[in-house]
């Protein structure tokens, strides 16, 4: 097994380079753009790699294990939308159950990066259900619960709910050492469109903090636990209109509607319940579960979720060389 390896997380608006120790899966280096897989000009395959190049380069610069790594056939993991229609070469999806030893995770080999970078790439599929896709979360979710497993606050045989927030928030079922199902939630785009296209442009402001407006957001998830989204939704025009609330607020107020009704759906059997997210985004979900009465709502830590996508690839990783041999 390689001493390191390059674990890559590209998704549409997004791109996130590290280089890992494959024992400790401690990152030596991290780069971060903004040019997510649609972003990149050209329209060849070749754009990928010569990107890629580019980044590697990059990262490691001035590290003091990168001309080692530069040089040698150090693996290249690339997770995301990287192997969707829109990415470099689509994989078709993984299926269900999915094992969280990794082993069930599709890859292509693409050989080199090209004639200056010797590093093997490995692009990884996403993961299907009978009716619902997702790239990239599956990578995160095997490095999550591994963590977690490692370190003893997880069952592997018990049943967890693990909440991924984003533009397209996924809630994956975990038990028996298997992602046995999991949903897509429009939460994050929803927001943004009503905020930037619907009429309700003219009533909020998306928030940063909820400081001060706290109890907005609260009145949002009761909102729509009393009366469904749709009427929340309507309720943040009539509480600038009606009520002079200020557009912060109601940027809170909405928020507030629309994770009740993603966390409506929560299973209440039991179980972990556990969801991958930090900062302003973990604190909303933590208060919309309890203001639901989702008691079990836990938040993993900041180290957790920067370790998560590594942790993953070196799942998949080991996963494959034991296959192999």
């Amino acid at each position: 097994m390689a001493p390191y390896f390059l674990s890559c997380d590209w998704g549409t608006s997004n791109f996130r380079l590290r280089l890992v120790e494959t024992a400790s899966v401690v990152v030596q280096a991290e780069l971060r753009t903004g040019d997510g897989i649609d972003r990149l000009d050209g329209t060849g395959a070749e754009r990928f790699s010569a990107y890629l190049a580019l980044r590697i380069e990059e990262l490691l610069r001035g590290n003091e294990v990168g001309r080692e790594v530069e040089a040698t056939a150090t693996p290249l993991w690339i997770s995301g939308m990287a192997s969707s229609t829109i990415g470099w070469k689509e994989i078709p999806y993984a299926t269900l159950p999915f094992p969280l030893d990794g082993s069930g995770a599709r890859v292509a080999d693409l050989g080199p990066l090209d004639g200056s970078h010797p590093h093997p790439v490995h692009l990884v599929s996403g993961l299907r259900s009978d009716d619902d896709v997702l790239r990239g979360e599956e990578t995160e979710a095997l490095g999550l619960l591994s963590l977690l497993r490692g370190k003893e606050t997880i069952d592997v045989d018990g049943e967890t709910l693990l909440i991924l927030p984003g533009t397209h928030s996924k809630h994956l079922n975990a038990r028996g050492g298997q992602i046995t199902a999991f949903r897509t939630f429009m939460t994050g785009e929803l927001y943004q469109l009503l905020c930037r296209h619907s009429i309700l442009r003219h009533s909020v402001e998306e928030i940063e903090t909820l400081e001060g407006i706290e109890d907005a957001f609260l009145e949002g998830v009761r909102s729509t636990a009393a009366r469904g989204m749709p009427a929340g939704l309507f309720r943040t025009r009539t509480r600038q209109v009606l009520d002079k609330k200020p557009t912060e607020e109601n940027g809170a107020y909405l928020s507030g509607v629309l994770l009740a009704a993603e966390l409506t759906s929560v299973d209440r059997s039991p179980g972990r319940l556990l969801v991958g997210a930090r900062g302003l985004m973990a604190t909303m979900y933590l208060l919309a579960a309890k203001e639901l009465g989702i008691e079990r709502l836990e938040a993993a830590s900041a180290e957790q979720l920067e370790l998560s996508v590594p942790a993953g690839h070196a799942l998949i990783q080991s996963a494959r060389e034991e296959h192999s041999v």
